[in-house]
């Protein structure tokens, strides 16, 4: 079986920009802005997985930096996966209907991803924990509207990553191609 090192080499700089990011959003982003609540840098990323890879390769990344997630939270493991894999589908479904290639769909799936993460999450907390989460409507505001806004920089860099490190990029539209 042939290693691709190219592969190898682009989840492991994904998995270090996940870092970067997280930990820019969990302590770099209080520093500066005090009480104001950090965008969902991670899940720009997630986002942009989901649009441009293929799902099972998408899916398992997402899960394996999911689990690095939970050093930067106190977010349950169930919570966390089951958020994951609901918004991949969500994310997937949409981007196998409609789908072009470029920063401005990368925003809009972005912001579309931010409203809907926490949906899901304020849902599930509710059936699967004792004492779901609360509903904070200003919090959440703020970071749906921060998240989408560091979309179009994240696209740039993740877009060249690619670019450095993958033989191919993957653009599989499903239905109408814009």
């Amino acid at each position: 079986m042939k290693i691709r090192w190219n592969a190898t080499l682009n989840f492991l700089i994904l998995l270090a920009v996940l870092l970067l990011v997280a930990g820019i959003q969990a302590t770099l982003w209080f520093q500066f802005f005090g009480n104001v609540p950090a965008p969902l840098l991670w899940l720009n990323l997630m986002v942009y997985l989901t649009l441009y890879r293929k799902p099972f390769p998408a899916i398992f990344t997402i899960y394996a930096m999911g689990a690095i997630l939970l050093i930067f939270t106190g977010m349950p493991l169930k919570m966390m996966l089951f958020s994951l894999l609901i918004l991949f589908t969500l994310v997937y479904g949409i981007k196998s209907r409609v789908f072009w290639s470029g920063a401005g769909y990368y925003t809009i799936m972005c912001g579309f991803s931010a409203v809907a993460y926490h949906l899901i999450y304020f849902l599930l907390s509710m059936v699967l924990e004792k004492n779901p989460a609360s509903f904070e409507i200003v919090d959440r505001l703020v970071q749906i509207i921060l998240t989408p806004s560091f979309a179009l920089p994240m696209y740039w860099i993740l877009a060249r990553i690619d670019k450095l490190t993958q033989d191919e990029l993957v653009h599989e539209p499903g239905g109408l191609d814009l």
